[in-house]
């Protein structure tokens, strides 16, 4: 799979700190399981509406950090939440992706997930994230499968050290929530400041999507 670049943009919600860490599991410690098998994010993408101005900049903190949106998405579905989030901070948007593609086959992608989750499997990433200490925010969107936190994004977190800056996640699913994929987030990550998450279900998008903005709003005033 090539190598995908990220869009350079401007941060604006200047709130957080800045920081790092080193995980693991071969690399990670203590990866939290999910209870509830729940279907994963469907392979069918959601529309993605008109798109609202840009939210006005913030005075950025001494140090002057950036903010990056980091996305896993299998159907699209969270890549739209992704790029909403992007749009209204002007954040750098970063596609987590697999070096391996991911099945067309619906069945067959969700065999491979569960493999992936039954053997503690961390599958390699095609790229990695340039310039990784110069933001101090980090939007970390996927999409909630079985109820846990994806694999691939479990590799991200290994290869990405979150100590020091802000994480705020952010998913997708079916039905199900997002308790155990937080704990696992905050359980690998246990020197990041990880704030509330914003969770959205595929059958209230594209409408909830109005629900980003007021959830960065929310997490500028933390």
């Amino acid at each position: 799979m090539k190598k995908r670049d990220m869009d350079r943009r401007t941060f604006v919600m200047g709130s957080f700190g800045f920081g790092m860490a080193v995980l693991g599991g071969g690399m990670l410690a203590g990866c939290a399981a999910g209870d509830e098998p729940a279907a994963p994010e469907a392979p069918e993408p959601v529309a993605v509406p008109e798109t609202p101005e840009p939210a006005a900049a913030s005075e950025p903190k001494a140090g002057g950090g950036r903010a990056l949106v980091a996305v896993f998405s299998y159907s699209g579905t969270t890549l739209t939440v992704a790029e909403r989030i992007a749009e209204a901070t002007g954040a750098d948007l970063f596609r987590i992706e697999t070096t391996d593609a991911w099945p067309d086959d619906y069945d067959a992608m969700t065999a491979q997930v569960q493999r992936e989750q039954d053997e503690g499997y961390l599958p390699p990433l095609a790229a990695a994230v340039e310039d990784w200490d110069a933001y101090d925010t980090v939007y970390l969107g996927h999409p909630i499968w079985w109820g846990q936190l994806p694999h691939v994004v479990r590799s991200f977190l290994a290869q990405h050290d979150l100590a020091g800056k802000t994480a705020a996640p952010f998913s997708t699913s079916s039905s199900s929530g997002n308790a155990a994929a937080l704990d696992a987030l905050r359980e690998l990550c246990p020197e990041a400041d990880v704030r509330e998450a914003l969770h959205l279900t595929r059958g209230s998008l594209p409408g909830a999507l109005d629900e980003v903005e007021p959830w960065i709003e929310g997490l500028a005033r933390a």
